[in-house]
């Protein structure tokens, strides 16, 4: 599963009486992007909820501050960095993927935790084919399948027909 995450910036909002900062992340799930916003405060606790589950990176700490913005862009860098950590891994915990918004299973949520958490093959098999299916007459086409003829040829024929001679 190729996902990837990056946090181009952030900005300020302000709600009534109080102001608070939200980065941006662009998320980027087999060519689709999705843009959510998210508060240090929902990076936190996707943290906490981590750090029960698998050995963490260093999360980076929660400051006193004004809305300093050298102060925000080195959070922001670690924070796309703490991301990106988990994403590179083979297994990647379904609660990222919640918080990243990503649907990446459409069966039951049963399945999606065994898919996840214990790695479980997913192979099936898409398409089968007949038991000589270059070789079935196509019965509604009256002209000759010259690829048919010339790889039926080449597996069938006796070698003598293609030697010098």
């Amino acid at each position: 599963m190729l996902i990837k995450a990056f946090i181009p910036g952030f900005r300020k909002v302000k709600e009534s009486d109080h102001a608070f900062t939200v980065f941006t992340v662009e998320v980027w799930n087999s060519g689709q992007k999705n843009i959510l916003e998210k508060r240090y405060s929902e990076f936190e606790e996707l943290h906490k909820q981590l750090k029960k589950i698998v050995v963490t990176p260093d999360f980076p700490p929660k400051k006193v501050m004004k809305w300093n913005a050298k102060v925000l862009e080195q959070r922001r860098l670690a924070l796309q960095t703490y991301l990106q950590s988990f994403l590179d891994r083979d297994s990647i915990p379904k609660s990222l993927l919640r918080f990243l918004e990503v649907n990446i299973y459409t069966g039951s949520m049963e399945s999606l935790d065994r898919l996840i958490d214990n790695n479980t093959e997913t192979h099936q098999p898409l398409i089968s084919f007949s038991f000589d299916a270059f070789l079935n007459e196509n019965s509604k086409s009256t002209l000759p399948d010259i690829v048919v003829e010339g790889v039926t040829m080449g597996l069938y024929a006796p070698l003598e027909n293609f030697l010098p001679g």
